[in-house]
């Protein structure tokens, strides 16, 4: 299966780069509901422990989808005024290795935020029950891998939300993402090139 992808980098220096990720990830969620699709992957070519880099990809074998994808207005938009550089449709070489981005869940639980929502609903529904609420927090001891975090803007129902990423290498190509372009624990399973630009 032949890949291809383009890169938008963004081009002000000290710029939120989780901010302008997560409005680009943004853009490809409404574009892979309009389309129907999902079969776009997003990787970041100068992800580090320590940072997501200035560059998001857009990984296919739909060349016609990225190519559609890539004239989106916001896009556009952003390359004129200059904030954005966006490459050509290229393919991708055959010498990167690569991963998955998964978007886990089970990170976003470990957050302290989360685990006060998680304890105020138990809490309810303990006294709906006619029970006297305990909690009975026990503390998990596990291992967590480096990870990132992107806001992302729900225009569909007003309530922002964060997308919390990791990275794993596989052996194994393959294009089924979720609507945000990303692998996830379970279901979906796609994985995109690690490309160095």
């Amino acid at each position: 299966m032949s890949r291809s992808y383009f890169v938008i980098t963004y081009l002000p220096e000290n710029c939120d780069v989780s901010l302008l990720a997560g409005r680009c990830i943004g853009i490809l969620h409404g574009f892979m509901n309009k389309q129907s699709c999902n079969h776009i992957g997003v990787s970041f070519p100068k992800w580090t422990d320590k940072h997501l880099g200035n560059q998001i990809a857009f990984v296919s074998a739909d060349k016609v989808a990225l190519k559609k994808l890539s004239k989106q207005s916001y896009f556009d938009m952003m390359a004129h005024d200059r904030l954005f550089e966006i490459t050509a449709i290229k393919p991708v070489p055959n010498d990167v290795p690569e991963v998955q981005i998964i978007r886990d869940h089970s990170l976003e639980k470990l957050s302290m935020g989360e685990k006060r929502r998680r304890m105020e609903r138990a809490k309810r529904r303990a006294e709906a029950r006619g029970e006297e609420y305990i909690p009975q927090y026990v503390p998990k001891d596990m291992e967590i891998s480096t990870f990132h975090k992107i806001p992302i803007a729900s225009k569909s129902n007003q309530n922002d939300f964060v997308l919390h990423l990791r990275l794993e290498p596989t052996d194994s190509i393959q294009n089924t993402y979720n609507s945000y372009g990303f692998a996830t624990n379970k279901e979906h399973k796609g994985s995109v090139p690690l490309l160095a630009i």
